[in-house]
């Protein structure tokens, strides 16, 4: 069977991006995560969008994710399976130096799954992103259930 990932995702120069106080720029060995966040939710499962920046000379590899407020947590990207749009897994992502990638909707993403409790909006939670022996720990914002974007509602970048 021949699947056809739909998920885009930018490598491009990484960009300056000020740290305004909120919470928004996690940053570890030369990796940034910015602007993690995902919609409210009182479903078992749901995913969370960053853009993960690799500031670093060396080229890294995302392999997934842990959060405690999930029994589990890994890389997806959103497939086309004979006709039918699903979210399937990705073992790892590669982020070349100088350059990032963006988790968004309908494109790659990190899908939790097992969800201790409901996600309500204004709340946060952390990530723990894991590239190999790297981990960035992020702070996740919950916007609300039909944001398709990260809310930049109060400061700016």
């Amino acid at each position: 069977m021949i699947r056809a990932y739909l998920f885009t995702f930018a490598l491009m120069a990484t960009p300056a991006f000020a740290q305004d106080g909120h919470n928004h720029v996690a940053e570890a060995d030369g990796l940034r995560a910015v602007h993690a966040w995902v919609n409210a939710t009182t479903a078992s499962t749901a995913l969370v969008y960053a853009d993960l920046e690799n500031t670093s000379e060396a080229d890294v590899v995302l392999t997934g994710a842990e959060a405690d407020v999930a029994a589990s947590a890994q890389l997806v990207g959103l497939e086309n399976a004979d006709g039918q749009l699903r979210y399937a897994p990705i073992p790892q992502m590669p982020i070349p130096a100088g350059s990032e990638i963006t988790l968004a909707p309908n494109a790659l993403a990190i899908q939790l799954s097992g969800l201790a409790k409901s996600l309500v909006e204004g709340e946060t939670f952390e990530i723990e992103f894991e590239f190999g022996d790297t981990h960035l720990h992020a702070t996740v914002e919950i916007q609300s259930a039909t944001a398709a974007q990260h809310s930049h509602a109060g400061h700016q970048h």
